[in-house]
């Protein structure tokens, strides 16, 4: 299976099963709105928007609530042995070969508390920062995307097959400090996925050499 089935069956996934139904947060028209939005998933790179300066740098609130799905380095041919393989006579199949190893940046859009008289008069005095009301919406979708994972342990449609091991989350850090860039909020949640390598073994290379 060709690398762009895998990560538009990912892509298909991550949205059917982590993004729809869901309505999160986003920009209104104005500072004072906010609207309500199902998110969206993306590979490797956020659409080129924009902004309204006509700068055409993108905006990145133009694009939350999203998930971007971002591949990282991957096994082309990969024969896993475990150290109890060779003990207890576990045979693996042979063209369970490949991985693909992505990045999934959740990013959720948080403002804050809007106090009364905001809406009319958009004072910045009475918004209050909603720190923990970010941190928990992102964790809880996050914990969904996990726990998606873990339970099906499989893509459908694709030959992708979850690492259960190789599942790790973290919010965005950079040298160990979680970066700071409210109102949006990022979090990743990591895995690998072993593929079937679709190879044959050429039996008679050498003999030709010979």
């Amino acid at each position: 299976m060709r690398t762009k089935q895998r990560l538009l069956g990912l892509k298909e996934w991550l949205q059917k099963e982590c993004c729809a139904g869901r309505l999160m947060k986003t920009p209104g028209s104005g500072i004072t709105e906010i609207a309500q939005v199902e998110p969206r998933v993306f590979l490797a790179w956020f659409p080129k928007r924009p902004d309204e300066s006509g700068m055409g740098e993108s905006d990145p609130e133009n694009v939350v609530p999203s998930i971007l799905v971002m591949p990282n380095p991957s096994r082309g041919k990969l024969m896993e042995e475990k150290r109890f393989d060779r003990y207890s006579g576990v045979k693996r199949p042979k063209d369970l070969g490949q991985t693909l190893a992505v990045s999934m940046l959740l990013s959720v859009w948080e403002p804050g508390n809007r106090l009364p008289g905001f809406a009319e008069t958009g004072d910045m005095k009475l918004l209050t920062e909603g720190t923990e009301d970010g941190l928990f919406t992102l964790y809880d979708w996050m914990d969904t995307v996990r726990d998606k994972l873990l339970s099906q342990l499989s893509i459908p449609g694709t030959d992708l097959l979850l690492d259960e091991e190789s599942v790790v989350y973290s919010l965005y850090t950079d040298q160990s400090f979680v970066v700071d860039k409210r109102p949006i909020f990022y979090g990743f949640v990591n895995a690998e996925f072993y593929c079937y390598a679709e190879t044959e073994p050429q039996k008679n290379v050498l003999e030709n050499l010979l």
